[in-house]
């Protein structure tokens, strides 16, 4: 097991690829799996052990229904901590949503109203997760096809209260934020202008599918220019995040992912030279 953190692109790691990865041991710096497809043991359980032994990996929950009403699930989270203890993952994350509701599981992440309410409800259960996990998590933003009228908050304001009373860190999805920005109207930049840049522990990248006149966030398609570019301006705040391109339909082969993934780390790249000689 490496006990290597996250740095640079990585890339999110499906099903598909393990032998692949395993075979070929391609140069990507670390991987993220999403971890409830592997909470049960088995082959694939025992695939991933092989995976981390050669790179870092990070784990990505949609699962935990972090904004809920109903208890959080003590079973989940007990298996969840075994993984964690037996993996050391680099990275930990879970989504700012709930994604069930009297008893009802839905098939989607599902958002709150940005209100002090939600800001103190979310960020309880943040911390509940963390003292159960031992260890800081990651809440990443969500895409979104609807707003609350309750909502008094921005996203932006509603993300950076959240991350400062939980003591939490913040996956940022600019995939997610453009998909907003097109559907919703909402200010990308001002999002982002209004996050805690310091709490920022990972940056995700995917792509979209329109479908009458919406964006739908599908990560099934390429990263679009306009997020590449946010993404390029980004690093000029930080260039030391660890960014992941995420594909999850339609799945392409390896070698369109490892041409995502290079694209991102050369952005990447790039702004840290362009920062190393301003300094």
């Amino acid at each position: 097991m490496t006990d290597r953190g996250c740095s640079g692109a990585g890339l999110g790691l499906r099903s598909p690829h393990l032998r692949e990865v395993l075979r070929d041991t391609p140069d990507v710096p670390w991987f993220e799996v999403h971890i409830c497809n592997y909470l049960g043991g088995g082959l694939s359980r025992a695939l991933l052990h092989q995976i981390n032994e050669r790179y870092p990996l990070s784990f990505h929950g949609v699962n935990l229904s972090l904004a809920g009403v109903e208890p959080l699930d003590a079973e989940y989270l007990k298996r969840l901590r075994v993984a964690v203890d037996e993996f050391n993952p680099a990275l930990v994350s879970e989504h700012a949503c709930f994604t069930t509701h009297a008893g009802q599981y839905f098939h989607d992440l599902m958002p709150v109203p940005f209100t002090d309410e939600a800001v103190r409800h979310l960020a309880g259960r943040v911390r509940e997760v963390q003292d159960r996990l031992g260890r800081q998590i990651l809440i990443e933003n969500l895409s979104r096809y609807y707003s609350y009228d309750e909502s008094h908050l921005s996203e932006g304001q509603f993300m950076a209260a959240v991350c400062d009373e939980a003591d939490c860190g913040l996956l940022l999805d600019l995939n997610n934020a453009y998909v907003n920005q097109c559907n919703l109207g909402e200010d990308m930049t001002r999002f982002i202008s209004e996050l805690p840049l310091a709490r920022v522990g990972e940056i995700h990248l995917a792509g979209f599918t329109e479908q009458d006149g919406m964006l739908i966030d599908t990560h099934g398609a390429p990263v679009c220019d306009a997020v590449w570019q946010s993404y390029a301006d980004f690093c000029e705040l930080r260039a030391d995040v660890p960014c992941l391109i995420e594909w999850d339909a339609n799945l392409p082969s390896f070698e369109v992912l490892l041409e995502q993934r290079e694209m991102a780390q050369n952005i990447q790249d790039q702004a840290q030279t362009v920062g190393a000689e301003r300094a």
